[in-house]
């Protein structure tokens, strides 16, 4: 500290010191505070402290009872109210209580205003006969003194003013009070009211908004029917699960404008919804999926019966043991409703294998790569919403399908005991020159056996690994193998190929086969200029070339088997009977003879002497 700074402390010290010894000496008249003037005191000290306590300032609406802030005198009993004389009465009093008031203020006031008349004189007196090096800070010290004197002086002015104003509402305004907290009550009411009635409940599933109800209760009481009723719109066995507060859930709106929809309406807007998601139960084989159901007791439901249909034993035998060959778990999966399979879905897919398409929204974090190993296919298997192609990307809320081959699962059991069983018989082919290279003759029918077999048998995928007898095998039926005799002679140019080719070209088909005129038509008609090249429609042997009956010239060729071509109203034949034909042989020429009604060649085909429709036969 310089030496100006100390010297200005104790000048300071010693104006102060001055001041209060100037004041000491005068008189003071004595205060003494009325009765009234004590009330008022503690209704102010009862008014801070209530703020302090109820963390409040000045002016803050409370609807605390005048009671709690300031006790009622023990000797102001509640009184009925007072007659026109009585109320005169005390507005007098009241009128005297605040002269009282303005008095004790002006009191105040002047002994102020002496404290600071003896503080100047003091200040005239220092600077009569000090340095004038000081004067500056003289002056800012009692600017700063008045500061602090003028603050608390109008602190404690508003202190008592408060004070007075409390005590006052608080004897005449009791009924005010318990008016102006009905009147609030009154309009807090009105207030929620209004607020009701334009206030409706915006109502969604999973983030997705589906409508707008007057109340919660139109929702939450529909739930679980919606939730049946979608299962069953879907072909799924298992429930929906429908939750308030947690995927369904409720937003206050303003519903002016807004349309509200009742119970019937959210039942509809819920199960008719495309794309529901829900967590359901996969089977994983390793680390890919082969079955999807609702949920963990569907799942295993399903591995128990898929694993105790593909171990089934035999007639007379006893299941040993069984257990699948694949490394099968169950974890939880997100998909949309319609991918979750029924059990027996389920089982006929692990038991059979097949192609599996599962839907699912992508959730936030997701990627190709992150979808593709958590069903177990590759990148390349995941499709967009409507499975037409493949994606590279996905964002969170896409609909995506992922592909995926399912293979049969296996499970290897074993059984044991006394098993009936049949002996399948074997076919054996045996070369013969009797028959031209193609043909086949059936020489022995087949007969499977019948043995009785003891012991025990390991199955995998029901496939027979291991056989251990434990006596000997009884057999009850021989087993008589099927014997097939193969051609290897070389076959002629006349041998019947067993097809046909059209027997004529440049032809309009006249007449089908079938009824006609009342009676049964038994060839197909090809209508031709006479002396048009008629071909043999298969190798074979003639046995008919000449004129006969009706049919006029005509000529027939057995093709072996009971199978004959016939070829009628032939202008000439170029074949006699016993000549062997082969196919496209030229054997006849159209023609107009026997009874016919213009130039044709009525063709037939006959098996057994039963005639057939050549259309079956021949391609015209």
């Amino acid at each position: 500290m310089t030496f100006n700074e100390t010297e200005e402390k104790t000048l300071n010290t010693e104006i102060e010191a001055k001041a209060e010894e100037e004041a000491a000496a005068e008189p003071e008249e004595e205060v003494h505070l009325s009765l009234d003037d004590a009330q008022i005191k503690a209704a102010a000290l009862a008014y801070a402290r209530y703020l302090k306590d109820n963390d409040l300032a000045p002016g803050d609406a409370t609807t605390t009872e005048p009671g709690e802030i300031m006790p009622e005198p023990a000797e102001a009993p509640e009184q009925e109210t007072p007659s026109e004389e009585e109320q005169t009465a005390e507005d007098d009093g009241q009128e005297k209580q605040d002269k009282k008031t303005e008095t004790k203020k002006a009191e105040d006031l002047r002994k102020i205003r002496k404290r600071q008349e003896a503080k100047a004189r003091q200040k005239e007196k220092f600077l009569k006969g000090g340095k004038d090096s000081l004067a500056s800070v003289m002056n800012l010290h009692d600017k700063v003194q008045d500061v602090i004197d003028g603050t608390f002086s109008k602190l404690g002015r508003e202190v008592i003013r408060g004070a007075h104003n409390i005590s006052s509402s608080y004897r005449n305004t009791r009924r005010g009070i318990g008016i102006a907290i009905l009147v609030t009550g009154l309009l807090a009411a009105g207030i929620l009211i209004v607020f009701d009635m334009f206030t409706v409940y915006e109502y969604a599933y999973n983030g997705k908004v589906l409508g707008y109800v007057k109340n919660q209760e139109e929702v939450t009481d529909v739930l679980d029917v919606a939730g049946r009723q979608l299962a069953n719109n879907n072909s799924t066995e298992g429930e929906v699960k429908f939750v308030a507060n947690q995927n369904v859930t409720f937003n206050p709106v303003d519903g002016r404008g807004k349309s509200t929809d009742d119970s019937d309406t959210v039942v509809n807007k819920l199960i008719y919804m495309t794309d529901i998601e829900t967590e359901a139960y996969a089977v994983y084989d390793g680390d890919k999926v082969v079955a999807i159901v609702k949920d963990q007791s569907d799942a295993d439901s399903l591995l128990l019966q898929t694993k105790d249909d593909l171990s089934a034993p035999d007639p007379g035998m006893e299941l040993v043991s069984a257990e699948f060959t694949n490394e099968l778990s169950v974890r939880p999966v997100n998909v949309l409703l319609g991918s979750i399979q029924s059990n027996a879905a389920a089982q006929e897919q692990m038991t059979n294998g097949g192609e599996m398409n599962t839907y699912h929204i992508v959730e936030q974090g997701e990627t190709v790569e992150s979808l593709a190993a958590e069903f177990g296919v590759e990148a390349f298997d995941i499709y967009n919403g409507d499975n037409s192609e493949a994606v590279v990307e996905i964002e969170q809320g896409d609909r995506v399908c992922i592909r995926s081959h399912v293979e049969p699962v296996s499970v290897k059991m074993v059984e044991e005991g006394r098993l009936k069983e049949v002996i399948e018989f074997e076919t054996i082919k045996k070369e013969s020159d009797e028959y031209y290279k193609g043909d086949t003759h059936l020489e022995q029918e087949g007969q499977n056996g019948v043995q009785i077999f003891e012991g025990r048998i390991t199955k995998v995928g029901g496939e027979v690994q291991n056989r251990k007898e434990t006596a000997e095998t009884e057999i009850l039926v021989e087993k008589k193998d099927k014997i097939i005799l193969v051609g290897t002679a070389e076959r002629p140019k006349t041998a019947a190929t067993g097809t046909f080719i059209m027997p004529i070209e440049n032809y309009v088909v006249t007449s089908e086969w079938g009824g006609r005129w009342g009676r049964m038509h038994e060839g197909m008609d090809f209508g031709a200029s006479t002396g048009t090249p008629i071909y043999a429609a298969d190798g074979g042997k003639v046995i008919k070339a000449n004129f006969w009956s009706g049919h006029g010239l005509c000529v027939e060729i057995d093709h072996g088997n009971g199978v004959v071509t016939r070829y009628s109203h032939c202008s000439a034949v170029h074949v006699s009977i016993g000549d062997l034909v082969y196919q496209g042989q030229h054997i006849a020429d159209v023609g107009n003879t026997g009874h016919s009604f213009g130039s044709h060649l009525h063709f037939e085909v006959r098996i057994n002497d039963v005639s057939q429709n050549p259309r079956n036969y021949v391609n015209p």
